[in-house]
């Protein structure tokens, strides 16, 4: 067998002795991985079990039941439209990405960021590929030190790295605010009411923007930020997400409204 020679090869091969000896599990089932390499940090098994979310409004992608048209908006967002343009979401956050997002965001599994990014980048590379910078939702300085990075950074440099489209730290978090998991979507926008602000030193004016968060639910965090960068000159703002909670579907377009 040839040995390696280049420093490439030579971490592919260290990486598979370190496999050998400590085989990595699937982060859902506990499988062991296959020593080759694995995506998300699944086995092949449960990463077929990841799915998109369901059909819903083009904007706000809240589900909607029924037939939908191309590019239909739900009635929220037709009288009130939200900060972003759109919310763009690849999976279902529910079993086994679940798993994925609490190992990048709890067990310091850094690396999934990269993962989560790159497939988000593959994805939707066509819509993606026209904005101007990346932009991450930011943590508190104290959350930050604590988890020792910031899980949407780590997807947002993903992002940048795979479209060739330049990072910007442009947002920052001036005020520390409680988990939102337990508040609905009206507690969720108080809470983050001023809770962002923009780097002096960045310049928004006519950038198309990409924002990026790990997980929406309600879409108020993406909500906040989004409204300040567009207070500051941003002319569109893609929302991305790795994952979509799923919530009860709205009821969709009616009869007569289709035949409009």
């Amino acid at each position: 067998m040839k040995a390696p020679t280049t420093p490439r090869d030579r971490a592919r091969w260290r990486d598979r002795l370190v496999h050998l000896l400590l085989p990595a599990p699937c982060l859902a089932c506990g499988t062991p991985l296959p020593a080759a390499g694995n995506s998300l940090g699944l086995c092949p098994a449960c990463h077929d079990r990841l799915r998109p979310p369901a059909a819903g409004c083009a904007i706000c992608s809240r589900p909607l039941t029924g037939a939908l048209p191309e590019e239909w908006c739900c009635a929220s967002c037709r009288h009130r439209p939200p900060a972003f343009d759109r919310l763009l979401a690849l999976w279902s956050y529910e079993e086994p990405l679940d798993a994925v997002i609490q190992g990048l965001k709890f067990r310091r599994l850094d690396y999934l960021g990269h993962h989560l990014g790159t497939a988000i980048a593959i994805h939707w590379q066509e819509i993606l590929s026209e904005a101007d910078l990346v932009v991450p939702v930011p943590l508190h300085w104290w959350r930050r030190i604590t988890r020792g990075y910031n899980q949407s950074e780590r997807i947002a440099r993903a992002i940048s790295r795979r479209l060739h489209l330049p990072f910007s730290a442009a947002l920052v978090r001036c005020r520390r605010t409680p988990p939102q998991t337990s508040l609905g979507r009206t507690e969720r926008l108080a809470n983050l009411q001023s809770a962002f602000r923009i780097h002096p030193a960045v310049n928004l004016r006519g950038k198309r923007v990409i924002l990026v968060d790990d997980v929406a639910t309600t879409g108020a965090t993406l909500e906040a930020a989004a409204s300040v960068l567009r207070r500051h000159g941003a002319t569109a703002i893609l929302a991305t997400v790795a994952g979509k909670t799923p919530l009860r579907a709205l009821p969709g377009p009616t009869e007569d409204q289709l035949t409009l």
